[in-house]
């Protein structure tokens, strides 16, 4: 346990410092809209399968996106998990092509049994991600040229705790709480470049924070000697979250290039109580069979009614989601000791998402493949997994953007047995 507690924390201080590092860079235009990019897939155990988890029952991984399988946990067992993700985005108009990177801290989560019956985790996730930078230029008959500038950063975070229990031998019913926190930030600039006219910028600061809650259920049954099917339920109830937001509007005039004279100041504050912001319920469901310990077959279905969303009384520019995702994974010896790569893991995977975005009446699209591999550390349940998805969101049609991503992720995953009196000959 030393060795791997000190892997863990070495682990967790290098990614949290390319979080911190990562906070102001540019993740995504259409991260402008709603609650930014929503942060999904974050064990790369799952997005290397697509992102199918809802029906994953596996007592060496934490699964908080279905908290019924916690009573997966074996006894005395104790996890640790934690990882980082990168993300390199191709950004193309009709006319236009810029190239952007982000890396972030993904997760930490940890879970236990508390019984032969019961299984508890706690963790931190990322729910959403603002970072954006978007200038635009027009010229106007009687202005003369106008630049405008969009700036935003931010983003909401999910602190959980939950626990599941087995009704029967083959039925597992589980809850998280989510404390839901963070801050969305959006800048936006008008200036004119005739040097007379009054320039005006609007700064908009939200800070929210609430709880939502996530019921799961898991069916795990051994069909026969050599198959196991699993099927899982998983479903958010609607989250009405307090939120308080501060807008500040300046107009200006520029003296020189850095040199700013401001005119007039207006600041409003708005408090809100627990419907200041309203995020829409979510509901999944998911099979995973497994054949001989060796082929692991999974699959996933997500629907979100995002039509519900309100800030402060307002909508966006938001529809409802829908996801599908398939994926699989292969060991080709699950009890081998002496042959390191009959226990490595191949995985392999795709999605298809309608996403919440909804622009111009054009429902932005999102496809991707993903694969990967678990790599266990020798003589433990521990892995070091990495996963690569590919893909595409977004069309240049309609005056908007396609976006093509490279997603990189890595995780570690450490297994371990607690509370085990030491035998001394």
């Amino acid at each position: 346990m030393p060795n791997n507690t000190v892997l863990f924390f070495l682990f967790l201080l290098f990614f949290s410092s390319a979080n911190i590092s990562a906070q102001n860079q540019q993740n995504s235009p259409y991260s402008r809209f709603g609650i930014g990019d929503l942060q999904t897939n974050v064990l790369s155990e799952y997005a290397a399968m697509g992102g199918c988890a809802i029906a994953s029952f596996n007592p060496n991984i934490t699964n908080p996106y279905n908290p019924a399988s916690y009573t997966a946990f074996k006894k005395n067992s104790f996890l640790f998990s934690a990882g980082g993700r990168h993300q390199t985005t191709k950004m193309q108009t009709t006319s236009l092509e810029q190239i952007t990177n982000n890396s972030t801290f993904s997760h930490l989560i940890l879970g236990f049994p508390i019984s032969k019956k019961i299984g508890a985790s706690a963790g931190l996730l990322p729910y959403s991600n603002i970072g954006y930078n978007i200038e635009d230029t027009e010229n106007n008959p009687d202005l003369g040229g106008v630049n405008y500038s969009y700036i935003g950063d931010g983003g909401l975070s999910v602190l959980y705790v939950g626990s599941a229990y087995q009704l029967s031998e083959n039925l597992s019913v589980g809850a998280n709480a989510n404390y839901l926190f963070g801050g969305i930030n959006r800048n936006k600039k008008v200036i004119f470049t005739d040097g007379q006219s009054f320039n005006t910028r609007k700064t908009s600061s939200i800070s929210a924070k609430g709880f939502f809650y996530q019921l799961g259920l898991v069916y795990n049954k051994k069909m026969n000697k050599k198959r196991n099917l699993t099927l899982g339920i998983s479903a958010n109830n609607n989250a009405k979250i307090s939120a308080k937001q501060t807008l500040l509007t300046e107009t200006y005039q520029l003296q020189s290039s850095l040199y700013e004279v401001v005119k007039d100041t207006v600041e409003n504050s708005a408090t809100g109580f627990t419907n200041s912001m309203v995020l829409p319920k979510n509901i999944a469901a998911g099979i995973a069979v497994e054949i001989d310990k060796k082929w692991l077959l999974m699959a996933d279905f997500s629907i979100q009614d995002w039509f519900q969303y309100r800030l402060f009384g307002e909508s966006d520019s938001l529809a409802n989601s829908i996801r599908i995702a398939a994926g699989m994974q292969y060991i080709a010896d699950h009890d081998a000791i002496n042959k390191y790569w009959k226990l490595v893991k191949f995985r392999f995977g795709g999605k298809y998402e309608q996403t919440y975005l909804q622009l111009y009446n054009t429902q932005l699209n999102e496809k991707s493949v993903s694969f990967g591999l678990g790599l266990p550390l020798l003589k433990t349940k521990s892995e070091i997994n990495f996963s690569v998805e590919v893909g595409q969101r977004g069309t240049t049609n309609n005056n908007l953007i396609k976006e093509q991503f490279l997603r990189f992720q890595i995780g570690l995953s450490l297994s371990d047995i607690w509370f085990v009196k030491r035998k001394y000959d």
